[in-house]
């Protein structure tokens, strides 16, 4: 409503509970200037109802969710499953062990240079290539080496220029990947770059529970870069915002951050090697063919 003071509103809920559902809309009406709601409706299983007891089915699989697919969204069955595609990895032992072991290996958040360049080489090698919905797995420890890396300023900013809406469901299953694989105090930075891949892709549902996750994993007081990620969902800004904003990133970054972002984009150069015929064995006593065509 602040970005469109004059548009109407439909207030949908979905719940299994009706009373529930329809005090929440009413809640949400007395929020909303008089008369701007046009329509409310309480959405229970596969059937939709109005306050004045009309009712229909819902259909799952209707145009819209066919139209919604052809552009790559993804559908589950339940808000929850979506939930869980963000969950943690448990904390335990071994991973703690790896964890260790990749902090080892880091250069020293110091060294400016270093950090970034390692942030663009991990990003380039573990972007998935093809479909960004299949089954991921990344490396435990470069696992930890990515959500490490995140929370430091410079390399995050590589993460997020390295976005682009063509790839942004990659981004989206990269990040989400770490934050499956790491621990959930670690978890903050990489839920950050996933919801804005989620939001870039046009993946709304999963940048809010992005967002919502960072808030159960983090420290009191928030997670400042996070606060970007919040502002652009609640002003509603559409994902094709984000190519003025890169554009705008991209202009403003270190040539360190440009170099490594363009690094990732540009297409992997494979080394010509000279080949050599092999000897080919033949029996003595045996004529070689006749150049030609065999039959």
């Amino acid at each position: 409503m602040a970005r469109f003071p004059d548009v109407d509103a439909l207030l949908a809920a979905y719940t299994t509970d009706q009373p529930a559902g329809w005090a929440l809309l009413e809640r949400c009406a007395n929020h909303l200037p008089v008369g701007r709601v046009v329509e409310a409706l309480v959405v229970d299983g596969d059937t939709w109802h109005q306050a004045d007891g009309t009712s229909g089915p819902a259909d799952r699989y209707g145009p819209l969710a066919a139209e919604a697919s052809f552009h790559g969204l993804e559908r589950l069955p339940t808000r929850n499953e979506l939930v869980a595609s963000f969950a943690s990895a448990p904390d335990t032992d071994e991973l703690t062990t790896h964890v260790a072991a990749a902090l080892d290996a880091l250069p020293p958040a110091s060294d400016t240079t270093a950090v970034i360049g390692r942030m663009g080489d991990l990003i380039r090698h573990h972007l998935p290539a093809t479909d960004p919905h299949a089954t991921m797995t990344l490396d435990v420890r470069d696992a930890v080496e990515l959500a490490v890396l995140a929370q430091h300023g410079d390399a995050r900013q590589v993460a997020l220029l390295s976005l682009t809406r063509n790839d942004a469901r990659r981004h989206l299953a990269m990040w989400r990947t770490v934050v499956n694989t790491v621990p959930e105090y670690g978890a903050e930075a990489p839920l950050f770059l996933a919801g804005m891949a989620a939001w870039v892709a046009g993946e709304g549902a999963a940048a809010s529970i992005a967002l919502e996750r960072i808030g159960q994993t983090g420290r009191p007081g928030g997670y400042p870069p996070a606060r970007i990620l919040d502002a652009l969902i609640d002003q509603v800004v559409p994902p094709s915002a984000w190519e003025t904003l890169r554009a705008d990133g991209l202009k403003d970054a270190q040539p360190a951050i440009s170099d490594a972002v363009q690094k990732i984009h540009s297409p992997a150069v494979w080394e010509t090697v000279t080949r050599h015929p092999l000897p080919q064995h033949r029996p003595p006593g045996v004529t070689p063919p006749a150049p030609g065509i065999a039959i």
